[in-house]
């Protein structure tokens, strides 16, 4: 693939900076260039005179990564730095760096691997024997001291980031760290995005708010990255003006876990349709039931409303800690269509604690409600896929699904939509929610299984399901057994982070959701 003129790329001499760092995004570049975490990154690096930041994405396996600034490849930095979105990036880490000719394992003579991002901020164990050392929760507290070790060189690394908050590394535990203060945390200003009008998305990338504390039992996000914290509109709008004016684009996309949970959510949107920008949000939350938002977001540019139910069953919800009624969802979905939104993506998920099939009954009465509503059958589209164990979550106890019931459910779903004349239903293929579930939640077995999955992509296999089958077939394993949720009274493979929220407020969280008595979740 041809990429993309680029506005705000920086390339620097090699020969005259004393830090040489590769930023890689295992994913490919118009999915990496989309992640605000790469722009601040490559930006706040770069700011330093002494270090270069150049990008890497992932392209294919087996293909050597090369620099988009330069050409080379990994084994001309000092340190590979990855950003880990989710489980299913852990592959294909691995294989960039062994397809630089690296060795993927820790120690020897190789450029430095550091890794960051929500997926090891959860849990690091798995990737433990691969990466010399993990950021443990927001790098920006942290991120002048890490610089600067690196710096200089190699020599007792190890000791020096040791005293580093937030630092992990084999062997020791870590604290979480995170940014007291949003409005004193950098923020992407110069970002590096394509230019208008080569296909590809031009967008600036604007955090307003960032963690949750809504408390839904199945989120890793509001677990790993509470307590939800604010920009100010004031500091907001600074980052508008300046970064508008650096990037050059009319576009903006808000970036947030708990966008419609900030405190002058109305006053952003109409700061930004003062500006006559075209602007897209996250995912709504239901209990919004303000008319002004719906007639801003359609002011913006925003035609679909996205919005996650999770299951048609209220009963079900209160157990994910979803606390909104179907009529308060109907008045959401009803206030977007009058506003003049065209169409409505609507996420749900299978296996939650406690689910039967008479939880799915309420579901052809709800989508056909929201067809009388107004939004026609080709503008509704589904995404359902099975509910997900996640380390660090109440829910981290919890089974998964089984693979004939998650078939025998989703076969309803499609049904019913079928009867109702709603065509874009999507779904996960089963086996990779087992996959993620394993990883999420794996410990030193899920390392080695990572190891023989490597092994195998690099003797021709794709990284694929056949892969994964071939390894647990060389294992006495299948995709049935392969996720075994931990014991309640166990201890955790990711119990080495420290400042996390407490176990105890977990197993409380989780016991309250499967004996159904829904008290107050966290809300601090």
């Amino acid at each position: 693939m041809d990429l993309p003129t680029e506005l705000n790329l920086v390339q620097k001499n090699h020969r005259r900076v004393r830090l040489r760092f590769a930023l890689a995004y295992p994913s490919p570049y118009m999915v990496g260039m989309s992640n605000l975490a790469v722009r601040l990154l490559y930006e706040l690096i770069n700011n330093k005179s002494e270090a270069l930041c150049e990008r890497f994405f992932f392209t294919s396996y087996r293909q050597t990564p090369k620099s988009i600034e330069s050409g080379l490849d990994l084994t001309s930095f000092d340190v590979i730095g990855f950003s880990l979105q989710h489980e299913m990036d852990y592959t294909r880490m691995l294989d960039m760096i062994a397809s630089a000719g690296i060795p993927p394992r820790s120690g020897g003579n190789r450029p430095v691997v550091i890794a960051g991002g929500p997926a090891v901020s959860s849990n690091p164990v798995p990737l433990l024997p691969f990466v010399d050392f993990f950021v443990i929760g927001e790098v920006e507290p942290i991120i002048d001291a890490v610089i600067e070790e690196l710096s200089h060189g190699s020599d007792n690394l190890s000791k020096r980031m040791s005293g580093i908050p937030g630092i992990l590394q084999n062997g020791f535990s870590a604290e979480r760290i995170f940014a007291h203060n949003l409005d004193c945390t950098y923020h992407a200003i110069r970002q590096i995005h394509p230019v208008d009008g080569q296909g590809f998305s031009s967008t600036f990338l604007l955090e307003v708010s960032r963690g949750c504390n809504r408390g839904c039992r199945f989120c890793m996000e509001c677990y790993t990255y509470r307590p939800r914290r604010e920009r100010s509109l004031e500091q907001i709008a600074t980052i508008l003006e300046e970064g508008l004016r650096f990037t050059q684009t009319r576009k903006v996309t808000c970036i947030s876990s708990a966008f419609f949970d900030h405190s002058h959510i109305a006053d952003i949107l109409a700061l930004m349709k003062e500006k006559r920008l075209g602007f897209s949000v996250p995912s709504i939350r239901v209990t919004e039931d303000n008319d002004e938002l719906f007639q801003l977001l359609v002011a913006g540019g925003q035609k679909t409303l996205t919005v996650a139910p999770e299951t048609p069953s209220e009963r079900l919800r209160e157990i994910l800690g979803k606390r909104f009624s179907n009529d308060q969802l109907l008045s959401v979905i009803s206030k977007s269509r009058e506003a003049g939104m065209a169409s409505v993506k609507l996420y749900f998920m299978l296996g939650i604690p406690g689910e039967t099939n008479s939880d799915l009954e309420g579901l052809k009465a709800l989508l056909g409600k929201a067809i009388s509503i107004g939004y026609r059958p080709p503008n509704i589209h589904i995404t359902i896929n099975p509910m997900i164990p996640k380390g660090n979550t109440p829910f981290q106890w919890a089974p998964i699904i089984g693979e004939s019931e998650f078939k025998s459910r989703l076969s309803y779903f499609r049904r019913i939509c079928s009867e109702l004349g709603i065509k874009r239903v999507e779904s996960m293929d089963y086996h990779w929610g087992v996959i993620q579930a394993f990883l999420s939640t794996g410990g030193a077995e899920a390392s080695d299984l990572l190891a023989r999955l490597l092994s195998d992509i690099e003797n021709g296999g794709s990284g694929d399901l056949g892969s994964w089958r071939r390894v647990l077939r060389s294992l006495d394993k299948s995709f049935q057994n392969l996720y075994v949720p931990p014991s309640i009274d166990s201890d955790l493979p990711w119990e080495i982070i420290k400042e996390t929220v407490p176990k105890s407020l977990l197993i409380r969280e989780f016991e309250k959701a499967i004996g159904e008595n829904y008290g107050p979740n966290i809300r601090k």
